[in-house]
């Protein structure tokens, strides 16, 4: 991709239609979009916050399975063309997500455990546990 090229966010929207093709003209304009970015000529950046709207939307409005968001988003998230404050923590939480843990915050909050803080996290979510790599405490250990 050319320097010369400047990214552009993008909005959740964008990244419904595409997943979703439920309005072919908008599925449309977001593939020419992603495709652009899969050729280099467009830059895009995704923040984590607009992710996780999607994910939310896709889970609870479209009721698709958490294994399909996660495989649909973390193919658009890997993008070498996008670009994402901290990504390859969101693209574990994807993982993660898609796996044994129920909701994409908790998904998150595992994957900055395990990335910034080598596993430690405070929670009452006793689920939490089974991650792998995970010591979920409750109380301060003394």
């Amino acid at each position: 991709m050319s320097s010369s090229k400047h990214a552009w966010a993008i909005d959740a929207n964008v990244v419904l239609r595409f997943v979703m093709r439920d309005d072919e003209e908008l599925y449309a304009k977001a593939a020419s979009i992603f495709q652009s970015v899969e050729q280099g000529d467009t830059a895009i950046c995704c923040d984590p916050i607009t992710l996780a709207e999607v994910v939310w939307v896709l889970g609870s409005f479209y009721e698709l399975p958490r294994p399909e968001i996660a495989r649909e988003l973390a193919t658009i998230v890997g993008s070498p063309g996008l670009t994402m404050p901290h990504k390859a923590r969101y693209l574990r939480a994807l993982r993660l997500y898609g796996g044994s843990v129920k909701h994409f915050g908790d998904a998150c909050a595992y994957a900055a455990a395990l990335e910034d803080c080598d596993g430690r996290l405070y929670s009452f979510d006793r689920e939490l546990s089974a991650v792998e790599g995970i010591d979920r405490r409750e109380t301060v250990a003394g």
